[in-house]
């Protein structure tokens, strides 16, 4: 008789785990408290009709504040909203800004992002490298050769960008 022999599979399928979904579960929760009435105690109806009455109003008159209180609240949110859109408004490009206005963007320019090499033109030289730190008085400059130069910002007559190099 013939031996058999154990085969592993002929085809093999690979069955990638999913990661655990992340937690992106709501956090905060906010309502709005409603006027809470407490029980009464059993009195006479007359006392009741004008304990009613006088409630009643007084709901009206809170409810009157709260409805002013809100539409001021949502007045200040809208403008701050206003405010916050405003603040998006399109940025001056590099080209049309003066010259502390350009240190000002490289001094600020996101540290998540490859630095811009540049040209800072002077009156007496021209240096070209990358910007390390600007104050008012002076700007730090990397100069490809891994040294770093100091000029007082006053000498600064241009900046202009030359871009990525590839």
């Amino acid at each position: 008789m013939e031996e058999k022999t154990k085969r592993g599979p002929l085809l093999y399928i690979s069955q990638t785990f999913s990661v655990v979904p992340a937690n992106n579960m709501q956090e905060v929760f906010t309502s709005r408290q409603e006027l809470q009435i407490p029980a009464e105690e059993p009195q006479p109806k007359e006392e009741k009709n004008k304990k009613k009455a006088f409630e009643v109003s007084l709901e009206k008159a809170q409810l009157s504040e709260k409805t002013k209180k809100e539409k001021a609240e949502s007045t200040e949110v809208q403008k701050k909203v206003e405010k916050h859109r405003h603040s998006f408004s399109k940025v001056k490009s590099f080209k049309e800004m003066n010259v502390c206005e350009r240190l000002e963007y490289l001094g600020n320019f996101p540290k998540s992002l490859s630095p811009v090499p540049c040209v800072f033109y002077t009156e007496e030289k021209n240096y070209q490298g990358y910007l390390l730190s600007y104050t008012e008085n002076e700007v730090t400059i990397q100069i490809p050769n891994q040294t770093s130069e100091t000029i007082p910002a006053n000498q600064i007559t241009n900046v202009i960008m030359i871009g990525l190099k590839r």
